[in-house]
């Protein structure tokens, strides 16, 4: 399944002083043995705040692409503390499962007409279980490369993916999995991939990754979409 691609103004930070970002690259000085000496943790959030939604293309012969909505994610670290934030989807799409529904039928002139068409788009979701927010360590779970980065969520014998940047195009199939947080950063996934390249450099250690996962509302069972792709209703369990 390709990466959604659209120009949306994400990854902000709120220190000026940041040097991969805006500012004069000033900040204070961190000694080397405060990082030999000590673990930092970078944390990724993911929210339950819906902020936009993208526009995925799907290889489809009745559906060529569908609106996404996306929820707003946050990445920081206890050391340089800065915060950068991006969107983030949390539905996956069950393509081969895809339903047509024609409604209000009726004949003119001996001719079938249909009034309005809509597809039935059952999706897939991950959340917490539990309790309101999951937090998952993902340390040991990274694949990084030039292009891409991504963690692999455990949980018993269940799992789930958030992916950034340009995957390989038989990644998903190799997964052996259906659950995946695509990151929209509007460049490709590579401005998230450069900013956790620079707190790890910045960090000099391996730092511990946590993602936390914030549980939505309601689960959602699949969208009624239009012959546009975009969602009509949410149809929740």
């Amino acid at each position: 399944m390709p990466l959604p691609q659209l120009g949306l103004s994400l990854s902000i930070t709120d220190n000026p002083g940041s040097p991969i970002y805006s500012g004069k690259g000033e900040r204070e000085k961190i000694s080397d043995y405060d990082s030999a000496t000590q673990q930092h943790t970078i944390t990724i959030i993911i929210s339950d705040e819906k902020v936009n939604e993208i526009e995925l293309n799907i290889n489809d012969k009745n559906l060529h692409k569908v609106m996404l909505p996306t929820y707003k994610m946050m990445v920081t670290d206890d050391k340089t503390k800065e915060r950068t934030y991006y969107e983030v989807t949390r539905d996956s799409l069950l393509l081969n499962e895809l339903k047509i529904n024609k409604t209000g039928r009726f004949d003119f002139l001996g001719m079938k007409l249909f009034k309005k068409t809509v597809y039935m788009l059952p999706v897939i979701t991950f959340e917490p279980l539990k309790s309101v927010k999951e937090i998952f360590e993902v340390t040991k779970y990274r694949i990084k490369k030039e292009n891409y980065l991504s963690y692999t969520l455990h949980r018993n014998a269940e799992k789930a993916f958030l992916v950034s940047g340009l995957l390989p195009e038989n990644f998903i199939k190799t997964t052996n999995c259906e659950k995946f947080f695509y990151v929209e950063d509007r460049y490709q996934g590579q401005k998230f991939l450069g900013d956790i390249s620079y707190r790890e450099k910045f960090i000099k250690t391996i730092p511990k990754v946590e993602i936390h996962l914030i549980k939505r509302q309601n689960t959602i069972k699949e969208y009624e979409l239009n012959k546009l792709g975009k969602v009509n209703k949410i149809i929740y369990l």
